[in-house]
């Protein structure tokens, strides 16, 4: 079944079994317009709670697409390990990408940061910019299977990122200089650590931009307890490091 999240749902529904409801412009346009559903034909209502809504067309009209709520169930749930991705900004269409990749893959938190080689204008994200980047996330979201919308944080620079990690956090940042620490030997090992705790894992993963981080970046990071790893002898676009780093952390925690 076509899955959509409903952001902005009316203050008189409720989503419940037996509830009927018409959906907002935007949604019901998606309805109707894209995989053009037809009355009769079921769909999954999203509302971000973890839980999933079945739900009937009852009515499709040019300016009304009403259904009634079949069942309530929970949805897919998330997994234990809490990823949160420190992404250096990179030209639109490659961070975009990482959006939409990143959010199948399994990550909780997209957390974009300003590097020193960053590109001049990238921290200028207006409103439109910002809901175009929700929107890939949910429109991902919608088509793997999640039922909770990964977090879209505002941009920030490096420092304070690392300033605001928490003491308990898994943090790691692949770098092409390191060459003795494996991201799987520092995972391991933070796993072997943690062996007795039963709830979520949170983990920190910084990558840097087009270029890479530099020297003193990596340093400022050590010291905020961030572990240098590498990904393996290959220079990989920031990218390719984003989503190999998200894949294989989630592979080994998982």
């Amino acid at each position: 079944m076509h899955r959509f999240f409903l952001t902005d749902i009316p203050a008189h529904a409720t989503l419940q079994a037996g509830t009927s409801l018409a959906l907002p412009e935007k949604t019901a346009h998606q309805v109707r317009d894209v995989p053009h559903l037809t009355v009769g034909e079921q769909l999954i209502l999203l509302d971000n709670s973890g839980d999933e809504c079945v739900c009937a067309i009852t009515k499709s009209e040019r300016k009304l697409v009403a259904l009634e709520v079949l069942e309530r169930r929970a949805g897919k749930a998330e997994s234990r390990v809490r990823l949160t991705l420190c992404q250096g900004l990179l030209k639109s269409a490659r961070f975009e990408w990482i959006l939409e990749k990143g959010t199948e893959l399994g990550v909780t938190t997209f957390a974009p940061v300003l590097c020193r080689r960053s590109m001049a204008g990238l921290e200028e994200a207006g409103p439109a910019k910002q809901q175009r980047w929700q929107r890939i996330i949910q429109e991902a979201t919608e088509q793997c299977g999640r039922a909770r919308l990964p977090v879209l944080q505002p941009i920030r620079p490096l420092m304070h990122a690392l300033a605001d990690l928490p003491p308990y956090a898994i943090a790691l940042i692949p770098w092409e200089e390191e060459q003795g620490r494996s991201l799987r030997a520092a995972l391991r090992e933070a796993q072997a650590a943690q062996t007795e705790k039963n709830g979520p894992l949170d983990v920190f993963v910084f990558i840097g931009p087009e270029g890479g981080l530099l020297a003193d970046e990596i340093k400022l990071a050590q010291r905020h307890g961030v572990q240098a790893v590498t990904l393996g002898s290959r220079i990989l676009r920031a990218e390719t490091a984003a989503l190999a780093a998200v894949a294989n952390v989630l592979y080994e925690l998982e």
